[in-house]
């Protein structure tokens, strides 16, 4: 009987090595305590209070530059219309990005976005989702205006617009960064694919705002991913919100 319980408890040990071995298998010098902890802010799974605290069309250029910095560690980059705070960690497997963009006439706020992406998200907070994007733009009376045969169709459209205005707008800033410059890429991919999947089945864009499903789509390198659309006819104001990785499932478009 104790020879049997010695072999249980040698079984048991090894499957604890084994299951200890794939927990740290891989991890940076700062990660395994990472995965144990709580993770600082931000987390992929929220928003932050400085985004949450800028609005459209009141915000000005002024408030922006007194609060639009989350946190100690971020840098920032600056044109004449656009502000992005950034930063990183995990040896580059996690960074963030909060740009700004402001109306060239009033400078107060048109567009406001953020980027989390973490690669390796394994902490406590997160919930497993490597990535969310968000953003909220006005959108020009001739977009919103052109007379379109659908509701889809306005949609599809609306998508590419703000895909060409938000590359303008990290253009200005981008080349100050290599961080911004990923997260760049990594928007603009995001995007590119959602625009293919639609091309390809036009009738998917009647999801974009359901506030319960939103789209689903295959990011070609991270995964399940879901977009939502809301078009503000009232205030002329389109906002898009894309999640990647488990928390997706706690989706929640309005």
């Amino acid at each position: 009987m104790r020879k049997k319980s010695m072999k249980t408890s040698n079984y048991l040990l090894f499957g604890f090595i084994v299951l200890a071995m794939t927990f740290y298998m891989g991890c940076g010098i700062e990660e395994p305590a990472e995965r144990v902890w709580f993770e600082p802010k931000p987390y992929t799974n929220k928003l932050p209070k400085a985004y949450r605290m800028i609005e459209l069309k009141k915000t000005t250029s002024a408030d922006v530059l007194e609060n639009v910095k989350l946190y100690k560690p971020e840098l920032t980059s600056q044109s004449q219309s656009v502000v992005a705070c950034w930063a990183e960690k995990k040896e580059t497997y996690q960074f963030w990005l909060t740009m700004t963009a402001f109306d060239e006439e009033d400078f107060t706020v048109a567009r406001k976005y953020f980027l989390a992406v973490d690669e390796k998200p394994w902490h406590l907070h997160n919930e497993g989702q490597s990535l969310r994007f968000d953003c909220e733009i006005v959108l020009d009376a001739k977009t919103l205006s052109e007379p379109y045969t659908s509701e889809n169709e306005k949609r599809i459209a609306i998508l590419k617009k703000i895909l060409e205005i938000t590359r303008d707008d990290i253009t200005q800033v981008r080349q100050d960064s290599r961080v911004v410059n990923q997260g760049a890429m990594m928007i603009n991919q995001m995007f590119e694919r959602v625009l293919y999947v639609l091309k390809e089945s036009p009738g998917l864009a009647a999801r974009l705002d359901d506030p319960n499903a939103g789209l689903d789509f295959d990011h070609m390198t991270l995964g399940k991913s879901k977009i939502g659309l809301i078009i503000d006819d009232t205030n002329d104001i389109a906002t898009v919100k894309i999640r990647i990785g488990q928390a997706k499932r706690l989706w929640k478009l309005k």
